[in-house]
């Protein structure tokens, strides 16, 4: 009897598909619809032992099956919450396995791969930045559709301007200063009432220029990575460091460290102002103002008028606008997922 190819090989085919289709037993199944909402919460909450706690049960779920991917997925999410609790050692060594074992045609890599870079640039460690920012804004391979990966280009090369002028601000131009003297110069600003504008134009003005010019190289040679055609839309370096350009990019860059403080909904910040007739409670108490200087702080950031007009601008906006516009993104959320 003749075997025909087509015969011979949709047995196999069927056998493929089973031997996928109970890739994960039932058990795996059923645990990970617990373990992967609860990682996920955890992270949300920036509980990070809580995080870690559930990433140990992930590893003994997965790991002797062989499911390294989808740990690796859980993995990446608990690496970027270490990133963001300043853990950079954990962070940078997790990222740097995952980019080893992880396929350079994945999310996966091409994330792991973003976070690593940001691990340097908090270090000011721009040139083991530069080859990683390169590998990611030159990947063509992983998101296929061109207008989704050019604005997924634009969002993580913001990022890596945020994140290298941030933490360029840490331990620069440090300044004892008390509540009430940084009370006075944020009432003077109030009193003024200085547009947003100008606000932005002041605290760009207040930034020192070891900043500025490392914001220059990042954005320099994060923009030469681009195609000509998306590169052209956007901002020079020399524009980039325009006085109110920075200012705007300053202000973005801090809602990764006060956001937790000032709008997360178990807050006592946020759950007084959101309270009938409380705000100006929260205004007169200054409980922002407490927030922000305490957060900077964590991370050494010390200029007074630098945090003046931040505070200034958070008050301007009120927390219900700020809260809503300036949540920061997990990498996983910017678009091309």
């Amino acid at each position: 009897m003749k075997i025909s190819y087509f015969s011979y090989t949709k047995p196999l085919q069927n056998i493929r598909k089973k031997l996928k289709s109970s890739n994960l037993s039932f058990y795996q199944k059923e645990r990970l619809k617990v373990l992967e909402p609860n990682l996920k919460s955890a992270i949300s909450e920036r509980n990070y032992e809580e995080a870690r706690a559930i990433m140990k049960k992930l590893e003994d779920l997965l790991k002797p099956t062989g499911h390294l991917t989808r740990f690796m997925q859980s993995e990446n999410r608990f690496l970027e919450l270490a990133l963001e609790l300043n853990e950079l050692y954990t962070a940078t060594t997790g990222f740097e396995r995952i980019r080893k074992k992880a396929s350079e045609y994945t999310r996966l890599y091409l994330e792991a791969t973003a976070l690593l870079a940001i691990c340097y640039l908090r270090t000011e460690d721009i040139e083991r930045a530069k080859p990683l920012i390169k590998e990611v804004l030159t990947n063509d391979k992983v998101i296929k559709t061109e207008r989704t990966r050019a604005l997924f280009r634009v969002e993580i090369l913001e990022r890596f301007n945020q994140e290298a002028t941030l933490f360029s601000l840490k331990n620069k131009k440090t300044e004892e200063f008390t509540e009430e003297e940084l009370e006075t110069e944020i009432m003077q600003l109030l009193i003024n009432n200085k547009s947003e504008d100008e606000l932005y134009l002041s605290l760009g003005q207040v930034v020192p220029n070891q900043t500025k010019n490392l914001l220059f190289q990042v954005h320099q040679y994060s923009t030469n990575q681009l195609p000509y055609n998306e590169k052209i839309a956007l901002p020079s370096p020399e524009e980039k460091i325009k006085e109110k350009e920075v200012g705007k990019t300053v202000f973005q860059s801090v809602k990764r460290v006060i956001y937790n403080s000032l709008c997360d909904p178990k807050s006592e910040i946020y759950k007084a102002w959101f309270t009938n007739g409380a705000a100006s409670l929260v205004l007169s108490k200054g409980y922002i103002r407490t927030a922000i200087i305490s957060s900077l702080a964590n991370i050494g950031v010390s200029i007074k008028m630098l945090i003046a007009y931040i505070v200034t601008l958070v008050m301007k906006f009120g927390l219900e606008i700020y809260c809503e516009h300036y949540k920061p993104k997990d990498l996983m959320e910017l678009r091309g997922k």
